[in-house]
């Protein structure tokens, strides 16, 4: 993706996209060409959703939804230690 060169008063909040790894609705594929996908649009795409929603819509992706997915870093175990 290329870089936007932003106009004078324009902030740097208007060129900011969402972050699709805390989405929801956000799968990785296997197709090495579409890697990402969205649950809720119904698509397969090389870049993350928010970056394709909002270059066809020209808006930021209304169906945002933050995922229920344990902290990143932590996989889930049982009470002897071991991986669930």
């Amino acid at each position: 993706m290329t870089s936007r060169i932003r106009k004078k008063g324009e902030s740097k909040q208007n060129t900011t996209h969402i972050n699709c790894y805390d989405c929801e609705y956000l799968f990785i594929t296997h197709d090495k060409n579409k890697r990402y996908g969205c649950k809720k649009f119904g698509f397969k795409g090389p870049y993350f959703p928010s970056i394709t929603v909002f270059s066809t819509t020209g808006t930021k992706c209304a169906y945002y939804e933050a995922s229920p997915r344990p902290h990143k870093g932590r996989r889930p175990t049982g009470s002897n230690g071991r991986l669930a």
